[in-house]
């Protein structure tokens, strides 16, 4: 993997000429006190679209209400699943270390997860994570091919799983939702979402197996951009999007020549593919004071992915606002929990978007605070 096909791993956030790591921090906290007033705005939405859809007749529970009727021991389930995703994600990290470097490092593998969590939940359409996670693993001493390979072997792979299981569970969804004009639309966005998002496995795949033709295509998509004034800088683009397929199609040659090794990988992806698609149901169990069933549980992991792919086609950070406009839209359809939907989503959001948006920052500022300790003492202490 440290072949000549790998570019000079770079700072993302030196992408720009003329960027110092002050501009740089001064630019994070802008984007980081934007994005909390998001989420912010966000949990307003939720509880206001829950009110709205239960309407007057079934009103949403208050804290107080919802306190009480929450099963507790349910709730220490639910955050124990909550910690063996944490640790399945973290592990595919690890173990893939474990590969390419000989050495089994779960704490780094924690980090750059998170990492990846948190940058994925900032970018539009969850693009930014991989690159960030390239460079943390870098500045870890780790070798430019294991740092490139372990996150884009863990995305592709991780992809494929998901993409598999959501093929499966949008198949299964109209015996588990009413045909109204709504899900029926909704099933249609999520379908032609799903269909969307396959686009870039698909291109690596391509450009594994056809490189010359696939770069001469990116170069007329660049072109006829260009011509529609949305890219300014085209050879820029061209030379960022070549890269870019080439650090994935490079990771994926490797994986096929050793693939028996991935074997256990792709354990660890599809079970957690299968804990992502199931979270909503133990939260609905746990705060709904609804019986635990496997028709429940199918029916909220198909709406689960419903949502996904529906938030996925609004480009904002994290898809925030459109995942919890269409959560809304589809989990009031399940019985039982009308009362308590808004808080329902609120938890769920928590737990699979809010509470990695917080490690992030909070990993950030200590690597600010770090960096400029650091810059201090070697002002104080030049090397001689």
């Amino acid at each position: 993997m440290d072949g000549e096909y790998l570019p000079e791993i770079k700072d993302p956030y030196q992408e720009e000429a003329g960027r110092t790591p002050q501009k740089n921090a001064r630019l994070w906290w802008i984007k980081t006190v934007l994005l909390l007033v998001l989420v912010a705005v966000s949990i307003a939405m939720l509880l206001t679209l829950g009110d709205y859809l239960t309407g007057e007749e079934n009103p949403q529970l208050s804290l107080k209400q919802l306190l009480q009727t929450i099963s507790y021991p349910l709730l220490l389930l639910l955050l124990g699943v909550i910690v063996v995703y944490i640790l399945v994600e973290s592990a595919k990290y690890a173990y893939l270390l474990k590969v390419y470097t000989g050495k089994f490092r779960f704490p780094v593998a924690v980090k750059t997860m998170l990492l990846g969590k948190y940058y994925d939940g900032i970018t539009p359409l969850s693009t930014g994570g991989q690159p960030f996670q390239i460079y943390y693993l870098h500045k870890k001493e780790i070798s430019r091919g294991a740092a490139t390979a372990t996150p884009i072997v863990k995305y592709i792979v991780s992809i494929f799983f998901l993409t598999a299981l959501s093929i499966t569970l949008l198949i299964l969804t109209p015996r588990y939702i009413a045909k109204n004009a709504v899900n029926v639309t909704v099933l249609i966005i999520s379908w032609v979402s799903l269909a969307l998002n396959l686009s870039l496995p698909i291109t690596i795949i391509l450009f594994s197996i056809f490189p010359t033709p696939c770069k001469k295509i990116i170069a007329r998509i660049v072109n006829l951009l260009t011509k529609l004034h949305i890219v300014k800088k085209p050879y820029t683009a061209k030379a960022k999007y070549v890269r870019e397929l080439t650090e994935y199609s490079a990771a994926l040659k490797m994986s096929f020549k050793k693939f028996y090794k991935f074997l256990p990988l792709c354990l660890l992806c599809i079970l957690e593919s299968v804990l992502y698609v199931t979270i909503p149901f133990f939260v609905v169990i746990a705060i709904g004071n609804v019986e635990p069933t496997v028709p429940l549980m199918i029916q909220l992991a198909c709406l689960v992915i419903i949502t996904r792919y529906t938030a996925l086609l609004v480009p904002t950070p994290g898809n925030t606002g459109a995942a919890e406009a269409a959560g809304s839209l589809v989990f009031i359809t399940v019985q039982g929990i009308g009362s308590v939907v808004g808080w329902v989503l609120l938890v769920w959001r928590f737990l699979t978007y809010y509470m990695y948006i917080l490690s992030g920052i909070g990993l950030n500022i200590f690597e600010i605070v770090r960096g400029a300790v650091k810059r201090r003492k070697q002002a104080k202490h030049p090397a001689k």
